[in-house]
């Protein structure tokens, strides 16, 4: 019985899955206050670069936790942005995303399609799919790309991770904060072997930036 609750939630059409994040993070509910203290308080610790280890990032509060336990979504869109060359500050990010877009305050991350509708307000073209027929397509077309995944596409308590994936000048698809390096990948197929715990991830949704 226990094996066949952890495989459920995996086996779930990918559709469903994406709408349930968004439907729950509609009730989700981060005070102005709330909001303006982290603000202040992040703005403290803020990170240069790309991030790529998302474990030092415990300092920065989101929502009713903090970044290094439920901020991957947040840090993929930053680390997009600056890859396209946008300016960005990540306490901003995160407080664009607490006002709109995290599931159970944080708790469980922020919805993919809060994501994809904060990137579309920005002005950047966005194409985006939970259809696995789409992903392939949408990632080769893109200059960068991010990706939600199961980290064990059998076993749901191992959680969901969402990563910026961009382009190498070979055209080798490189994961950020993902935990297997900076290695680049031939494909969309070659990089869901090699994401997750131990290769067993499986993308259930990607967001195309062009």
């Amino acid at each position: 019985m226990r094996d066949l609750i952890k495989r459920i939630i995996p086996g779930l059409p990918n559709g469903l899955v994406v709408g349930a994040l968004r439907f729950f993070s509609i009730f989700s509910h981060i005070s102005p206050k709330t909001r303006k203290l982290h603000i202040k308080e992040n703005r403290m610790s803020e990170p240069e670069g790309m991030i790529e280890n998302q474990r030092e990032l415990k300092a920065l509060s989101f929502g009713s936790t903090d970044m290094a336990y439920a901020g991957c979504e947040v840090i993929a869109v930053y680390n997009a942005l600056l890859t396209l060359g946008k300016r960005t500050f990540l306490s901003e990010l995160i407080e664009a995303f607490e006002k709109r877009g995290t599931v159970f305050n944080g708790r469980f991350g922020t919805s993919p399609y809060a994501l994809a509708g904060y990137l579309k307000n920005l002005g950047i073209k966005v194409a985006s799919s939970f259809k696995r027929k789409n992903f392939g397509e949408i990632a080769e077309k893109s200059r960068v790309f991010i990706v939600t995944i199961y980290n064990d596409r059998k076993n749901i308590m191992q959680q969901v991770h969402t990563i910026c994936v961009t382009k190498d000048e070979n055209g080798l698809f490189v994961p950020h904060n993902c935990g297997c390096g900076n290695k680049g990948f031939d494909g969309i197929k070659e990089l869901e072997e090699h994401i997750g715990c131990n290769g067993r991830g499986r993308i259930f949704y990607i967001i195309g930036l062009e």
